[in-house]
């Protein structure tokens, strides 16, 4: 597994070259073209701002004092990270079956690549972010520093549910269908369109199912030191760190297993 993980580094710069590629051919062809990185992100915050600001009155905890449209903007961008990563990484190995056939190299390249592509969005979603919680009176924090933290472990568990998906997917088509039903699902179980808070009041396994969901503790993670301008709940991110570890060498151990017979599957 560590001489797999070597050739990950030894390749960076056809990683960046992939990544690169993929991250320009997302918007080939279009008028704004890269501008759409930040241009979605914001129709998105307009969609949210008249549904839950204007039409929709959603009851939020007092310590809210900022729009429940930031609130739930602030939760979906790493989501949508999480959702298009692994749409997009399930993909990554039958979608360049000509690459798999004709050419080597080594292969856990290909689902990194659209992480890596995805995570480029959302860092630049992440300004947009930060341009609206000024604009909105959030404001900005010293907690900001701890992102990085929280990129790595959101980065490490996607990847490894990336090469996981990917390496299912060659084998069982059905797959790539599933997964849309799943993400959607998983959603609704992790605190995006409500707080956390939610669970107060609720019976105690309530709460263990809910912060069992890795993506608890990341996406709480990020609404603590953007919007709430505090440090995140250690012992649940911490949980969520050791998830992603798991997950990414189950995942990346489980592709290197099996891909060897990529070729004569794809």
């Amino acid at each position: 597994m560590f001489s797999d993980l070597k050739q990950l580094i030894e390749y960076r710069e056809l990683l960046r070259t992939l990544v690169s590629k993929d991250t320009r051919s997302r918007y080939k062809g279009s008028v704004l073209g890269f501008a759409w990185n930040f241009a979605i992100p914001l129709l998105q915050l307009l969609v949210y701002w008249v549904l839950f600001g204007i039409i929709v009155k959603v009851h939020r905890p007092a310590s809210q004092t900022y729009p429940f449209a930031v609130f739930l903007f602030a939760g979906l961008l790493p989501w949508n990270f999480l959702a298009n990563s692994l749409m997009a990484g399930t993909m990554s190995v039958v979608g360049n079956s000509n690459l798999v056939k004709k050419i080597y190299f080594p292969l856990q390249v290909l689902p990194l690549t659209t992480v890596l592509s995805q995570f480029i969005s959302l860092l630049l979603g992440m300004v947009v972010l930060a341009v609206v919680v000024v604009v909105f009176g959030v404001g900005l924090s010293a907690y900001l520093a701890l992102l990085p933290l929280i990129f790595a472990v959101q980065l490490v568990f996607i990847s490894g549910l990336a090469w996981l998906f990917a390496c299912t997917n060659v084998f069982y088509r059905d797959v790539e269908h599933i997964l849309s039903i799943v993400v959607m699902a998983w959603m609704y179980v992790t605190p995006i369109l409500y707080p956390i808070t939610i669970l107060e009041g609720k019976p105690a396994w309530a709460g263990l199912v809910m912060h069992l969901n890795p993506m608890t503790g990341i996406i709480t993670a990020y609404q603590s030191t953007i919007l709430d301008h505090q440090m995140p709940d250690w012992a649940w991110f911490g949980y969520s760190a050791l998830a992603a570890l798991a997950v990414f060498f189950i995942g990346f151990w489980v592709f290197n297993r099996y891909k060897f017979r990529f070729e004569e599957e794809v």
